[in-house]
């Protein structure tokens, strides 16, 4: 019985918080780390936020944030609450 999974994401700091995206979820923490330093040693990874995102929304037009690019994470996570 798997007691564990973790969760891929990236995440952005806004003016008002941090939002965090959700990508996949995997089954051993050697995946998702291994999926982190993919992620963060790529110039590859495309991003698409969702519309509600607040780059989109923003009505600062120079906002430096809107330029950044995303960090990678994982958490744990309980496979029941999936």
């Amino acid at each position: 019985m798997k007691s564990k999974k973790y969760q891929l994401q990236y995440c952005y700091l806004h003016c008002v918080g941090r939002k965090t995206y959700i990508v996949d979820t995997v089954d051993t923490k050697e995946e998702a780390l291994d999926w982190v330093t993919a992620q963060s040693d790529s110039q590859l990874f495309k991003t698409r936020n969702p519309d509600d995102d607040p780059v989109h929304w923003c009505p600062v037009h120079h906002c430096h944030m809107k330029r950044q690019k995303p960090w990678f994470s994982y958490v744990e996570v309980n496979p029941k609450n999936l």
